[in-house]
């Protein structure tokens, strides 16, 4: 375990890779912890506020099953992810998903489970169509108006061939060449979707899902008649920053959409480019679907249980990083940490006592809705 004096009050990550991940446990004792790679390559799990405490705690990820009562699911998930060569949010999106499948967190976590898994295929298919149909209309000002059946068929795919042989020849690209640009350009985008075009994709569905979870939270403080100062309205303030960040880079991805001669014409470094902001924007998301997911739930209930759900997402409340952030903004962030860790010291003791069945249900509810 890390030294006490290692407080959430003092603990502002310096780094992405530092924060770590969100890993969703379904046992409450570690349900906002999140795993990383240590300084020796070795993975370790964080885990805020154990006993009551303000401290942010370290715990060797082998360690773990000895150290808690998991659920059979939360031991296979820690299985999964056991040996990772890489910790990021879309490897433990990927060990989730094939933990949930097994049906150990509940019918409702492995259907949604199969959904997303299914779903990638049909979105990649769907979102590459949405970014063809763009890249037709914004060059050759023509609509291709083309239904995901038709484009299986032979005269489906001959038409698309054909608007992009039209392309090749104005942007002065060989045929092979921008195909496999499209393709590539197409499959980067299957969890960013195109602007404009559904599906949305899955990362920026989480736009919306924010939208919905400031305007929720805030009109449930209205009419609880919440201070000023309660402990809710931090959580508000730092999705409020937070989702500036996630504009921005949509911003920059969306930029390469709305000038797509130019990216076509300079893939290779807008490729690059692409790849860049959509893993930094795997990691300012993360968290925060668990998080609007746990609110969901929370709003099923009564007023205490919403009490709780703040205590809980405050317990996990994902602060970017010092260097994911404007260099002018560091004083607001440091205070938003400090704010953290004074109240992280008013919340009730975690134990690492015997599993509530009904909060251990609970959970299995809120991760089979962020998986959705």
């Amino acid at each position: 375990m890390a030294n006490q004096s290692t407080t959430a009050t003092h603990f502002w990550p310096a780094s992405f890779e530092e924060r770590g991940v969100a890993v969703p446990f379904t046992t409450p004792s570690v349900a906002m912890a999140r795993v990383r790679k240590g300084e020796r390559g070795r993975l370790e799990l964080l885990i805020p506020g154990l006993s009551g405490g303000r401290g942010v705690y370290i715990i060797g990820w082998q360690g773990v099953p000895e150290t808690f009562k998991l659920t059979v699911f939360d031991r296979v998930l820690h299985e999964n992810i056991d040996g990772s060569e890489e910790i990021t949010p879309e490897i433990i999106r990927h060990a989730v998903i094939r933990a949930s499948a097994t049906g150990l967190a509940g019918e409702s976590a492995a259907e949604f489970a199969y959904r997303a898994s299914t779903r990638t295929t049909e979105d990649q298919v769907r979102i590459s169509l949405a970014l063809t149909q763009h890249v037709v209309k914004a060059i050759l000002d023509t609509e291709l108006e083309l239904s995901l059946a038709a484009l299986s068929l032979p005269s489906g795919q001959e038409k698309v061939q054909s608007m992009l042989g039209r392309i090749s020849r104005m942007l002065n690209i060989p045929a092979e060449t921008l195909s496999n640009a499209m393709t590539e350009w197409g499959d980067l985008l299957e969890a960013l979707g195109v602007p404009g075009y559904q599906p949305a994709g899955r990362l920026r569905k989480i736009l919306a899902n924010a939208d919905h979870f400031l305007n929720s939270i805030r009109d449930w403080m209205r009419t609880a008649e919440l201070a000023e100062n309660h402990p809710a309205n931090l959580i508000v303030e730092v999705l409020n920053e937070t989702y500036g960040y996630w504009q921005n880079a949509f911003d920059e991805i969306d930029a390469l959409a709305g000038n797509p001669s130019g990216t076509l014409k300079n893939w290779a470094q807008c490729k690059q480019d692409l790849l860049r902001h959509s893993k930094r924007l795997e990691w300012l998301e993360d968290g925060w679907p668990g998080i609007f997911a746990l609110w969901e739930d929370a709003l099923r209930g009564d007023h205490e249980q919403r009490l709780a759900a703040i205590a809980t997402i405050l317990s996990g409340l994902p602060l970017l990083p010092r260097d994911a952030v404007d260099k002018n903004s560091h004083a607001q962030w440091q205070d938003f940490a400090k704010r953290l860790g004074l109240l992280a010291a008013q919340n009730e003791e975690r134990g690492h006592g015997d599993i509530d069945l009904q909060s251990m249900l609970r959970q299995e509810m809120v991760l089979a809705r962020s998986l959705g």
